[in-house]
């Protein structure tokens, strides 16, 4: 057997384009080609944004699935899914219309929603409130908010002073303009 070394073969890594929860442990293996000896491979991350460097994760040596190439670099993608929930408080009872949960707040109460996610430099909350009239929702409003290092932007609604008002809420991650709550 000679000693050239195959320069043609590029590693690959598994799990390319998945999406997973923000928090997940994720194994990745990488594939090297055919077998030989004493070889190592190296795993780093590079994080989103340019705030973090890149961290070595792993190092080991090739096991019999390893392969006999010069240094090489593969790249596999994933992404975070940011877990968002939202709390609400200042209502006075929950009641089931249908199958539905609803919220009750006296008309001279202001709704208060509490979003918590995961914090991240720059991400914003995006609050959608939508009320239902003759039938249909509309969309009522849709406003940024900074996100605090504890990732909780509270949303005060104002009271309505009127009885019998449907409403609904979204908060969802985004990038836009940032809102004093």
């Amino acid at each position: 057997m000679s000693g050239t070394v195959n320069r043609l073969t590029d590693p690959t890594l598994n799990k390319n384009g998945n999406v997973y929860n923000h928090g997940t442990d994720v194994s990745f293996t990488a594939h090297l080609g055919s077998t030989y000896k004493n070889r190592a491979v190296e795993i780093w991350a590079n994080p989103f944004g340019g705030d973090k460097p890149n961290k070595l994760l792993k190092t080991g040596t090739v096991n019999s699935s390893g392969t006999r190439i010069a240094p090489r670099t593969g790249k596999s993608t994933a992404y975070a899914r940011v877990s968002v929930s939202t709390a609400v408080s200042k209502h006075y009872k929950t009641a089931k219309i249908g199958s539905t949960s609803y919220y009750w707040f006296h008309k001279s109460t202001d709704p208060l929603l509490t979003t918590t996610m995961s914090y991240y430099k720059g991400r914003k909350q995006r609050f959608d409130l939508q009320v239902y009239s003759g039938g249909k929702w509309y969309s009522a409003d849709s406003e940024y908010f900074a996100l605090g290092t504890n990732g909780k932007p509270a949303v005060r609604l104002g009271a309505p002073d009127k009885s019998g008002i449907k409403a609904r809420m979204r908060s969802c991650t985004s990038t836009g303009r940032a809102a004093t709550p």
